[in-house]
């Protein structure tokens, strides 16, 4: 079968169009033919092998949809002929965490396309917990379009405790996650005040439930406490990391919240103690998404309440000017790939 692989750390011409086995279920998965495969800056963060590695040869994806052709014998709740889409997040399904929806704090937490094998393929196995029935009528784009970073963002926003009426400052927000995040701090009531280059697609984060749009840079928490009557905000959604981390605390309000949920730009930033201890300001992690913000995010797509943006859609031959285009820096949403 054609296959994506990351051979090799690098470039995204390290990135190798290949013909493998088309893998056969174990007892508790299930095989799907996929039909799209979302690109999301993980891909590239694993691609670069800078800040995560895994073993290699690995076929990247975590977000895809299509249809299941077999199942493992163990396998109940899943049929062939199903339209599913992947569930990022991999876990034992069994302990305290999982049975409560908190599958990002599982011992055994992984994701699809770092742990294992993901869907830039014409075929993947998955486990039979990680495939999910498409809501409704989605076409193949969309439902591979949404999975990994609207799930993170809401859990992001569970974890930062968002509340209605509160404002959240939003880093990188026409990318996918931060886009994803733009649209469920809206659902959620807040006032949503959005970091992003270019006239644009600020104009366009403006449709999709911003407020406000600053730029980044050294005057961005200048521009925040200018829109906030100088208070500041009560949640940073942050995931840039390391190129607007001071910017981000002097954007806090007094008892204002940080949530993390990605590193980006790198994994070392100056922190001002003293704004920490003198504004009583919390910096919250997120690794991951659980059971129960995916399904928000599919309960919340299923009624049409969020809708991705795809901007690009190219065949999976083209992975490798798929990851340029996310590289550029100049996408608003989402880039496909078409299996």
């Amino acid at each position: 079968m054609l296959a994506v692989q990351i051979q090799r750390y690098g470039p995204a011409e390290s990135l190798a169009c290949v013909d493998v086995p088309t893998p056969q279920p174990a007892a508790h998965e299930v095989l799907v033919q996929v039909h799209a495969c979302g690109v999301n800056r993980l891909d590239l963060l694993l691609r670069e092998g800078k800040i995560f590695q895994v073993p290699l040869p690995r076929i990247p994806g975590t977000d895809f949809a299509g249809t299941i052709v077999a199942v493992g014998a163990d396998v109940a709740d899943r049929r062939v002929g199903e339209r599913v889409l992947a569930a990022p997040i991999l876990s034992c399904g069994q302990c305290e965490h999982c049975l409560q929806g908190e599958d990002n704090l599982c011992k055994a937490f992984g994701t699809v396309g770092s742990t294992i094998d993901g869907g830039y393929a014409a075929y993947v196995r998955i486990p039979a917990r990680n495939a999910r029935p498409v809501p409704g009528d989605l076409d193949w784009i969309t439902a591979a379009s949404f999975g990994l970073t609207y799930a993170t963002a809401s859990a992001m926003l569970r974890r930062g405790r968002l509340k209605k009426d509160e404002t959240v400052l939003v880093l990188g927000s026409s990318g996918g996650l931060g886009y994803a995040a733009v649209q469920l701090a809206r659902c959620a009531g807040a006032r949503v005040i959005a970091v992003c280059r270019g006239t644009q697609r600020g104009a366009s984060l403006l449709t999709q439930g911003a407020d406000a749009v600053v730029e980044p840079g050294p005057r961005m928490a200048e521009q925040v406490q200018a829109l906030t009557g100088g208070k500041g905000v009560d949640l940073v959604f942050e995931h840039v990391a390391a190129a607007t981390f001071e910017q981000s605390i002097a954007s806090l309000a007094v008892g204002g919240r940080l949530v993390l949920g990605g590193v980006t730009t790198g994994t070392q930033a100056s922190l001002d103690l003293k704004a920490v201890f003198t504004k009583r300001l919390e910096v919250l992690g997120c690794r991951g998404s659980g059971r129960k913000d995916f399904d928000h995010v599919l309960e919340l797509m299923a009624r049409g309440a969020i809708r991705p943006h795809v901007e690009h859609v190219l065949a999976l031959e083209r992975a490798t000017e798929a990851h340029h285009l996310l590289e550029s820096g100049h996408l608003l949403g989402k880039v496909v790939l078409k299996v």
